[in-house]
């Protein structure tokens, strides 16, 4: 693991934000599980991310950023570089226009789905409770059924390593779950074009897409939400149900009763629990059925 000389290196650069070593990631992540980081970074603002990303280019540290840690998955070795988490002025949300709202990456999706309802503005009831930030939401084009975050994204702010600049929504390549994010880049930030309404009537929404969320989804356990991808044309946990694995266990990982896409820790999981039952659904799916289902969750290892 790294010494504190590399904390002092990067403090030297100009560094504000909170730097901690050999970090465990389990506390971070949604799921509870996960080795240490050699390092976890908080920079507060773009000085601090240009001020980091350049030792850790120096140093040749591998690095990569963390959202609310709810779609993220590392190994019980953990990670030997860094993991940054956006903080400060990225949990802002401001609004631009009557119609527009700006949104650090490091915002909860939570709280600009509730800011947009007090403002009166539609368009995102259909992330309502969705977990995670607005980085990561962006990144993987969060969304239910009825709807996803691409359609109401005007433009991102994305650093490069050198510099932030604003691109259209439309260059960012989005498609179901995901997007095409330039290797090396990270969201900064968001802006979203939404439509008009009433806050009561922006409400009335959120609470029907709740209450619909609430009886599709286990509650109360740690998880990461949908764990595959949905195969073009079907449900991927419609597919795990019908295979038998509802219920399945390895270790402390179970595929959930409720909801067989999600994969949930009933206690004491490892990372090594989740990846050996993901891969126990992926091949007992194929044999049934001969799809080969993909992962929504990022797994990193190393």
């Amino acid at each position: 693991m790294m010494t504190g000389s590399l904390t002092g290196k990067i403090r030297e650069k100009g560094f504000k934000g909170e730097l901690r070593e050999d970090e465990p990631l389990h506390r971070h992540l949604s799921l509870r599980v996960g080795g240490p980081t050699a390092l976890f970074a908080v920079p507060d603002n773009v000085q601090d991310v240009l001020a980091l990303l350049g030792c850790l280019e120096e140093e040749g540290i591998p690095w990569v950023v963390m959202g609310g840690g709810t779609n993220l998955v590392f190994g019980n070795g953990g990670y030997r570089g860094c993991v940054l988490r956006l903080g400060g002025e990225f949990t802002r949300v401001q609004r631009e226009d009557d119609l527009t709202l700006v949104a650090g990456a490091a915002v909860s999706l939570a709280a600009l789905v509730n800011s947009s309802a007090e403002k009166g503005l539609s368009g995102m009831e259909c992330l309502t409770g969705i977990p995670g930030t607005v980085g990561g939401a962006v990144l993987m084009n969060a969304g239910t059924s009825s709807g996803e975050i691409a359609n109401v994204i005007d433009e991102v702010l994305l650093f490069d390593g050198r510099e932030s600049r604003w691109v259209q929504g439309s260059e960012m390549g989005f498609s179901y779950r995901s997007s095409q994010l330039p290797e090396g880049h990270i969201i900064l930030a968001a802006k979203f074009r939404l439509t008009p309404s009433t806050r009561e009537e922006v409400r009335s929404r959120m609470k029907t897409v709740a209450a619909r969320r609430k009886e599709s989804q286990p509650a109360g356990i740690p998880s990461a939400g949908c764990w595959f991808r949905n195969p073009e044309g079907d449900s991927a946990g419609r597919l795990i149900d019908e295979a038998g694995m509802k219920g399945e266990r390895c270790g402390g990982a179970q595929v959930s009763e409720v909801h067989a896409n999600v994969l949930v820790n009933v206690g004491g999981a490892t990372a090594s629990d989740f990846l050996t039952l993901a891969r126990k659904v992926k091949e007992t799916v194929h044999r049934h059925y001969g799809v080969v289902l993909q992962e929504e969750v990022r797994i990193i290892d190393g």
